[in-house]
């Protein structure tokens, strides 16, 4: 990720590092499903954002 610069505070914390995708399963019971991509954040109090080390 690019270093940021202009002192702007996070405030989304990323849970998951690539998107969860359905398992085989889920895709035989629900075809429509195979195309599905979940990506998990959580919202930062704001003194909580500003505690936090950048991300590397």
């Amino acid at each position: 990720l690019p270093a940021c610069v202009c002192d702007h505070k996070a405030t989304l914390e990323i849970l998951t590092r690539k998107p969860v995708t359905p398992s085989a399963e889920e895709i035989a019971r629900n075809p429509r499903s195979r195309s599905a991509k979940l990506r998990v954040a959580a919202r930062l109090e704001a003194n909580q954002a500003e505690n936090e080390e950048p991300i590397d």
